[in-house]
């Protein structure tokens, strides 16, 4: 179950203005276009009568997106309570290094955990016994909720190595965080969807976390978080933060 309310007015102002100093990561989704990228809040400018969100312009986004102006979009972030929050508005345009946003008319606060798929550290791997052995599946993405890995094997059936449906017991998550080593265990997981790539002749595996341990749930929460912080800074955004 979930809760939702909304945050307007002034409140809602104070809201991007907070995480503009706080330097907290957002979510940019172009409806419609399949465009998805993580920002940073750089501003709230009042021009000609309105009001107007900044955000730091992603990487190659005025290549990608060169019509952008009028296109619809949806911000999802979460606040320093790891609560969830989402708003819609219009694309104004891009200026220098910043993507101008129409101030969204409101916030809508969810009190349910959204899932937020992150690209974890290179080396991010599950690992799974078959047939004897421990084998290393390398992590592509990552949420509370499950992942996204790709089967070390190449070629045929060799590749396919679980199908949809299949309870997975005893799944290890393997990474580091903060120069320190993480290990924690998903108690079940579930085989949602199995996909062959012909161009790598491997396979794709989305798997659901279906029960955990609560300190290892914490742990995955913090280490999500800590991802998204590193993907910005890598970029160079979250410089002196």
């Amino acid at each position: 179950m979930e809760f939702r309310s909304q945050i307007q007015g002034e409140t809602a102002l104070a809201v991007f203005q907070q995480l503009q100093r706080q330097r907290i990561p957002l979510r940019i989704h172009v409806l419609g276009r399949g465009y998805e990228r993580l920002s940073i809040v750089t501003g709230v400018e009042f021009r000609n009568g309105g009001t107007f969100l900044l955000l730091d312009l992603p990487v190659r986004f005025e290549t990608e997106l060169p019509d952008c102006e009028g296109l619809r979009v949806q911000l999802e972030f979460a606040d320093r309570e790891r609560i969830p929050h989402s708003c819609r508005t219009v694309i104004h345009g891009s200026k220098g290094d910043d993507l101008w946003l129409f101030l969204p008319d409101h916030i809508e606060r969810i009190q349910r955990r959204k899932h937020f798929r992150v690209e974890p550290p290179q080396g991010t791997r599950i690992v799974y016994p078959l047939q004897g052995k421990n084998v290393e599946f390398p992590v592509l993405n990552l949420s509370l909720g499950g992942g996204l890995i790709i089967s070390p094997m190449k070629g045929g059936a060799k590749s396919l190595c679980f199908e949809p449906g299949m309870t997975l017991r005893g799944v290890r998550l393997l990474s580091t965080m903060e120069e320190e080593k993480l290990e924690l265990e998903i108690r079940i997981a579930e085989v949602i969807r199995a996909e062959k790539i012909t161009e790598s002749s491997r396979a794709h595996f989305a798997l659901q976390f279906v029960r955990m341990e609560r300190e290892d749930e914490q742990m995955l929460d913090r280490f999500i978080y800590y991802s998204q912080r590193r993907l910005l800074k890598k970029r160079s955004l979250l410089l002196g933060a």
